[in-house]
């Protein structure tokens, strides 16, 4: 008799228990980021961008402020969408974001301010400068600045194109402070590990 009755008791309980797993509502899954939308503004002399995380439907899931910069004749922003990552330059800072959830990943400061000019390579470490700046940087894929190189001595300004084949990477510009010819081809030549200078012209 006791026995019956503790199969009954049981028997109760799993099903109080299988209705109450029931009953809980499940957690719905929260959306993530399928595209990114970024829109620079301007106010009172000040520049600013506004990087948002949009999932398939259109709403945005994630929302990305830069602050407010003194605006000047070359951007102090930009937006890249690399993979699963954003990378948010912000005059001499770059914040990067996990695509999916908009989430901060690392922040590398001291890079160049305005007007940047970035590549990848098929690792997906970062080569960094500036219309005007006289140093290129490697960015590696946690932050770290790998090397920093000051490309003065060429007398080129002005880069336009990155491009990179194997373990050299050439900067083309279009000015030189020697050359004022703006038909002649100004570029400089780089050793990707170490970021010594090879040639330039």
């Amino acid at each position: 008799m006791k026995k019956k009755i503790r199969q009954i008791l049981l028997t109760l309980l799993l099903f109080v228990f299988s209705i109450l797993i029931i009953s809980i509502p499940t957690q719905a899954a929260k959306p993530a980021a399928t595209t990114v939308k970024s829109k620079t503004s301007y106010a009172n002399s000040k520049e600013s961008m506004t990087v948002r995380g949009l999932d398939a439907k259109k709403k945005v899931v994630w929302k990305y402020v830069t602050k407010k910069y003194t605006a000047t004749e070359l951007p102090r922003t930009k937006c890249i969408v690399r993979k699963d990552k954003v990378y948010v330059f912000e005059s001499s800072k770059i914040v990067v974001l996990r695509k999916k959830d908009g989430k901060q990943l690392w922040t590398a400061k001291k890079v160049s301010a305005a007007g940047h000019l970035c590549k990848f390579d098929k690792n997906d470490n970062l080569y960094v400068t500036g219309y005007y700046d006289n140093y290129v940087y490697k960015v590696s894929t946690k932050g770290k600045i790998l090397w920093k190189t000051n490309a003065s001595k060429a007398n080129n300004y002005w880069p336009y194109k990155i491009s990179i084949s194997g373990n050299q990477m050439t900067i083309l510009y279009e000015m030189n402070n020697n050359d004022d010819s703006s038909e002649k081809t100004h570029k400089i030549v780089f050793n990707i590990k170490n970021g010594k200078i090879l040639k330039y012209s």
